[in-house]
Parts: C-alpha cells; structure tokens; sequence
C-alpha cells in the first residue's frame, strides 16, 4: 500500500474515538436511565454559562440517603434556575456518574448532532480513502 492509503486509514480512524464519546455514550447513558433510573427530587443549585452555552448544577440524595452533586453539560440554554425543586433521574449502580435532571432527558439530546455531525467526517474521510485506493 502507498502511503496515501495509509494516510487515509488514519484519518478515517482518528473521528472514532470522539464519534462514541460524544456521540454515542451519552445517547446510551440517556437510555439507561429511561429505563432502571430512579427518580428522586432534586434541587437546582444554579447555572453557569461559558461562551452563550449553559451548564446547571444540581444536588440530590441517591437512595442511601447519600448527597450527590450533578453538573449538566453545557446546553443551549438552563435546566433550572437556584433554588427551583426539579426531578433527577439517577442509575442506582452509579448515581454520582450518572445522573441526569427530567428536562434533560425530555428534550432531544445534543449528542444527537454531534453523532450526525461526526459520522458525516467520518464518511468523507472514508470516501475519500476509498478513492485513494482505486486511484492508485
């Protein structure tokens, strides 16, 4: 093999790692948490926002009577305001890790874009290798 089709193989490989941690993970997170999640009342402790993006952070007790503090990812806008009560969906394995507040989980996912997003480099990278291959 040349060492275009190399470069190729590698630019193809390089979007992987970042396609399942950002794209993918969350989505199966959000998934497991619709489906053995335990709901428990949560209490928002107040937003940050960096570059017109927001994260929220809330504090909630696990079913151990544990206090836990859940950060959001940075969203397009807040999931609660200081002080307002909201619902927080946790998985009873790992309650510090993963956890997630209702309104996160009602509304369509952004890891969704960044999956699409990815997999569209990820395509491009593999036609053009693939043309590389045939070329020469």
């Amino acid at each position: 093999m040349n060492q275009m089709v190399w470069v190729g193989i590698v630019a193809s490989l390089i979007p992987l790692p970042f396609l399942v941690w950002l794209g993918i993970y969350p989505l199966l997170v959000d998934r497991r948490l619709r489906r053995v999640g335990i709901r428990v009342p949560g209490l928002c402790r107040g937003s940050s926002v960096s570059e017109g993006r927001y994260s929220t952070s809330f504090e909630f007790a696990d079913a151990d009577g544990y206090k836990t503090i859940y950060i959001s990812p940075l969203s397009a806008g807040p999931f609660g305001y200081a002080g307002e009560e909201i619902d927080i969906v946790f998985d009873p394995k790992n309650p510090d890790r993963r956890a997630r507040s209702i309104r996160e989980l009602e509304k369509r996912s952004e890891a969704w874009f960044s999956l699409w997003w990815m997999m569209g480099i990820e395509m491009i990278f593999l036609v053009g290798t693939l043309m590389i291959v045939i070329a020469g």
